[in-house]
């Protein structure tokens, strides 16, 4: 009995050994094995690196899908294997790499990119001369379209915006460094698409309109709520219909602006406007009250008055008191522009002729030059008696 019983144990060894032995003969030569830890891949975007982890394989027939769903790019088929991913470097991305992907469209709307590198700013001139006449300014990092060179390579021809001339080549970088600097620089913006919109409290059309936005500029993305969209308005922000904006990967541009003539230049307000200019692409720091290290709105026009002998108060609702009311006709350069939230003067602003106005904006866009009318005015205000 004891021998029937170990042959009997012999036989049922042997006959799983053989099981196991087919089993490891019949999987096809090319099938992956399982890996046991995910491997980690590194994407350098600018000054940060992004991780993602590839995801593990399984032997299994293939199927093709539509990648419509879970993380998959919009548009591709993904090659399965049993329920993991092939091919996920093309497929799946982190949202910082697919972040970079999309500043990229920023760059991909110049054919020969430059970026300005300065401190403060770059004068566009209309000839490639030093001593030509000034038709715009550029600031730290705006984007230009170099379409021509002077023949000793000094000068570059650029379109930025609306503007159209010559700057100096010392400080624009071109090639694969203005391509990186280009998308590191890069900010959602909108482009409104009517030539006022209104700009809400609430991302609700019952909520109060407390300012309204200019067709003719940008204005950088705070978020996107589908309906709605969060934007960025000097130190505060507001809400703008989807309908009416297209949002958009952009480069800040050149602005248009041409000095007054020497005559005027030499007046109490053409020395002010002058002044103010000297610090285009400051920082913006609120409560900041040093210009070259840091202003907000009303300690920009604080600090450029005081060196002309004006002391004003660092308070926005209290400069549109203190000084002599006037109308928008009577306006002259020099005069201060203010703007208001839900009737609560918030910000405020110097006037420099031709509709357009200097002033410590927001954090993003620092001391910069644009259209008065880029938010709703709501009283003008002089300080000076010529």
């Amino acid at each position: 009995m004891k021998n029937t019983k170990i042959k009997s144990l012999i036989i049922l060894l042997l006959l799983a050994a053989m099981s196991v032995s087919d089993v490891c003969y019949s999987m096809p030569e090319n099938t992956q094995t399982t890996v046991s830890e995910p491997a980690f891949s590194t994407v350098n975007a600018g000054s940060e690196n992004l991780q993602s982890a590839n995801r593990e394989t399984t032997p299994a027939a293939t199927e093709m899908i539509p990648a419509t769903d879970g993380i998959g790019v919009a548009g591709i088929s993904r090659l399965i294997v049993g329920t993991r991913v092939l091919a996920e470097a093309e497929v799946y991305k982190t949202p910082g790499e697919v972040d970079w992907e999309l500043r990229g469209s920023a760059i991909a709307k110049y054919d020969n990119l430059g970026i300005a590198q300065v401190d403060s700013f770059l004068n566009v001139r209309k000839k490639a001369d030093p001593d030509s006449e000034v038709i715009g300014k550029m600031t730290n990092n705006n984007a230009c379209e170099i379409v021509d060179k002077s023949s000793d390579g000094k000068w570059y021809k650029i379109e930025s915006g609306q503007v159209t001339g010559w700057v100096s080549s010392d400080y624009i970088l071109t090639g694969w460094r203005a391509k990186d600097q280009g998308r590191a620089e890069a900010e959602l913006q909108v482009i409104i698409k009517v030539d006022t919109l209104n700009v809400r409290e609430e991302p609700d059309e019952t909520s109060s309109i407390w300012t309204q936005a200019d067709g003719n500029e940008r204005y950088d993305v705070v978020k996107d709520l589908g309906d709605w969209i969060m934007i960025e308005l000097d130190d505060s922000v507001g809400y703008v219909a989807a309908e009416y904006v297209e949002q958009t990967y952009s480069l800040n541009t050149a602005v248009k602006y041409t000095p007054p003539a020497e005559e005027a230049a030499r007046t109490l307000r053409g020395r002010i406007v002058a002044y103010a200019l000297k610090w285009l692409g400051g920082k913006y720091v609120w409560g900041g009250e040093t210009l070259g290290k840091g202003v907000d709105c009303s300690g920009f026009v604080m600090k450029v008055y005081q060196n002309f002998g004006v002391y004003l108060t660092h308070h926005s609702g209290t400069m549109a008191g203190e000084g002599r009311r006037i109308s928008r006709s009577q306006l002259k350069k020099g005069d201060l522009v203010f703007y208001a939230k839900n009737g609560s003067i918030n910000h405020v602003a110097m006037y420099i002729g031709d509709g357009q106005v200097v002033h410590a904006r927001s954090r993003r866009r620092g001391i910069c030059i644009t259209d008065m009318d880029y938010r709703t005015p709501v009283r003008f205000v002089t300080y000076l008696d010529d």
